[in-house]
């Protein structure tokens, strides 16, 4: 993955994003000028590039198999350019070929799988699928607005239904073509919004030394999937500092200075062998123009590698870089023209090997997403959150699944709507070594409070008016209205355990029965208020998701009633299989307010249960 630092073809999941942990090293060769061959890496253990099981087929997870979810705030407006993340250095190690080619990393990650549909191209007529007043097909986005009760914005003369609004869907695992059908190529991008344009800016990864096209594109769009190229902005002509036969540049991310009047763009500044380790700035007048060369420096005398900006609510611009062969991660203040560092504002989990940083607010709470370094290779990615910049910021918290569903982040992109804000984890997913093939990959973030998930979602849609978006399995009812009636037990003083984990929209979090203190028997149950009546047909179990199978529920019982006081027979009973994969079951249709599942046994004959999240198919009556 990009992963800011020497990376190549090991073995294969990011917000600021990583997965397995594994450490970085310092650099053991040097790969060749941009676009050669190289010395050759390890190929990937998990088989061929590009093979692999289907995304998108995983678990329930977040986001409640696709309801509406969202908190209000975030930022946003014209000139807003908060977030983003720039490339960093990772392992050493043998060297990779390629354009951008950087030394392999020592430690080799286990694959994840790759989209089946990888290598296919899509059409952007298929990819923007944006429904107005011309109406929708009637798929995710319309069932799951209708299972509300709400009006679907994707259906056109339907009576009450808000025409108006615009709904897109976007497509992950496929390759992304712009307004000409050419291929979109801003990887490792930042994202800027302008009154009512977005603006793209990334990394052409399809230069060789042959031919060696721009190094920054920029493109634009109204609505986040019909993206026009607009110009290169950065371009080996562009300076004689890029002129160099070996320059690496990588992680654009773009800033608007309301002073000064000028679009400020920072960026990783290499060359081939990842000792260059710096920072580099330019400006222009114009949000697509040429940029100008200002400087490429280590920050402080610091390293920098795979970097990002952010602006908060007051103005003031912070950047942020992995440093100290990636062992450290760096947040400066910026001065006032967003040009030069103006202090080194903290050094964040000194010693961690962390790169990809990607920041964003949700009302008073900062979110900091990065990942291990493990080459071009996919790991676990990690959160923190603080209530000011400057900190205490807390430890990492695991976001997505071990290899962040074979991603790395660069990017968080926050999407105003009427009703909520949705946040987007743009991401990378790199091809190694055929890295022009690397993929976007975006799915919506999930927060509640300090907590934050990420699920996968090969397909999912976002309302741009409301700001609402749906994905998986759009049937569910939302949970948004859910409240806990009871648990049997929960624990809450080692781990946070509470029984309305099960129901947060998060499959980060779970209910766990109590074991501090002592323990209680099986059968364990949770009962909920749905706060409406619905027709429900179906029901599903995830189990905790953090690899432990411990609580894990066998045998169950499902009680739907109108009445919290009579549950009468059960509507379900069975036994689940022992994995941590999601659990669907159906049954006849039932009208219910409120529901009450019951553990009756446990995998492994254990007296604990644990409920990652419990979601109900219906509609409603």
């Amino acid at each position: 993955m990009t992963m800011g630092h020497p990376k190549a073809n090991s073995l294969i999941v990011l917000l600021l994003a990583g997965t397995l942990g594994l450490a970085c090293s310092n650099p053991a060769s040097k790969a060749g000028p941009v676009g050669t061959g190289g010395t050759g890496g390890a190929a990937r253990s998990g088989g061929v590039s590009g093979s692999g099981g289907e995304l998108g087929t995983g678990g329930a997870g977040l986001g409640s198999g696709g309801n509406f979810v969202g908190n209000s705030g975030g930022t946003g407006g014209t000139k807003s350019g908060s977030g983003g993340t720039a490339g960093a250095a990772s392992d050493a190690g043998n060297a990779q070929g390629g354009p951008g080619g950087r030394p392999n990393g020592d430690a080799d990650a286990t694959g994840g799988g790759h989209d089946a549909s990888d290598g296919a191209v899509q059409s952007r007529d298929a990819l923007a699928d944006v429904a107005g007043a011309t109406g929708g097909d009637g798929g995710p986005a319309d069932v799951a607005l209708e299972a509300r009760g709400q009006d679907s914005p994707a259906k056109d003369a339907t009576p009450g239904s808000d025409a108006a609004d615009r709904v897109v869907t976007f497509h992950n695992g496929v390759f992304w073509n712009d307004t000409k059908g050419k291929r979109i190529e801003a990887h490792g991008g930042g994202f800027y919004k302008e009154g009512d344009t977005w603006y793209w800016i990334g990394e052409d990864k399809s230069a060789t030394a042959a031919n060696p096209k721009a190094w920054v594109n920029l493109y634009s769009s109204k609505d986040l999937v019909t993206w026009e190229f607009r110009n290169a902005v950065v371009t080996r002509n562009t300076s004689s500092e890029l002129a160099a036969a070996d320059r690496v540049i990588e992680r654009p991310k773009l800033i608007y200075n309301d002073t000064t009047k000028l679009y400020v763009l920072w960026l990783h500044y290499e060359n081939s062998d990842y000792s260059t380790a710096s920072a580099g700035v330019f400006t222009s007048p114009t949000i697509d123009g040429n940029y100008s060369y200002v400087k490429a420096w280590k920050p402080l005398g610091n390293m920098s590698r795979d970097c990002n900006l952010f602006k908060d609510d007051d103005g003031k611009a912070y950047f942020m870089s992995s440093a100290n062969e990636n062992a450290d991660m760096m947040l400066y203040e910026l001065t006032a023209d967003y040009l030069d560092v103006k202090q080194l504002t903290l050094k964040l989990w000194a010693g961690s090997k962390r790169e990809a940083p990607a920041m964003f607010k949700v009302g008073g709470t900062y979110f900091f997403i990065t990942s291990a370094c493990t080459s071009w290779d996919p790991n676990q990615a990690q959160y923190a959150t603080a209530t000011n910049i400057t900190g205490p910021w807390t430890g990492l918290t695991n976001v997505g699944d071990s290899t962040t569903y074979d991603t790395q982040a660069t990017y968080v992109i926050p999407v105003v709507g009427s009703q909520t804000t949705t946040y987007i984890y743009a991401s990378d997913r790199w091809q190694d070594p055929d890295l022009p093939s690397s993929k976007y990959i975006w799915l919506p973030l999930v927060v509640k409070g300090t907590k934050l998930g990420m699920d996968d979602y090969k397909d999912w849609s976002l309302n741009l008016t409301t700001g609402q978006w749906s994905g998986g399995n759009s049937s569910y009812v939302s949970q948004n209205a859910w409240k806990l009636i009871k648990v049997d037990t929960e624990e809450t003083s080692a781990e946070d355990g509470h029984g309305i984990n099960a129901f947060d929209g998060l499959s980060s979090t779970f209910w766990h029965t109590k074991y501090t203190g002592g323990t209680t028997a099986y059968p364990h149950e949770i009962q909920i208020d749905l706060g409406a009546t619905y027709s429900l047909t179906g029901m599903s179990y995830l189990p905790r998701q953090d690899g432990n199978l411990n609580g894990t529920v066998a045998q169950y019982e499902f009680y739907a009633s109108t009445d919290s006081a009579n549950w009468g027979t059960a509507v379900k009973t069975g036994t689940f299989v022992s994995d941590a994969t999601e659990k669907v079951v159906s049954f006849a249709s039932t009208p219910a307010r409120y529901i009450r599942f019951r553990a009756m046994s446990e995998i492994s004959g254990k007296v604990h249960a644990a409920v990652a999240e419990l979601n109900v198919v219906g509609t409603l009556q």
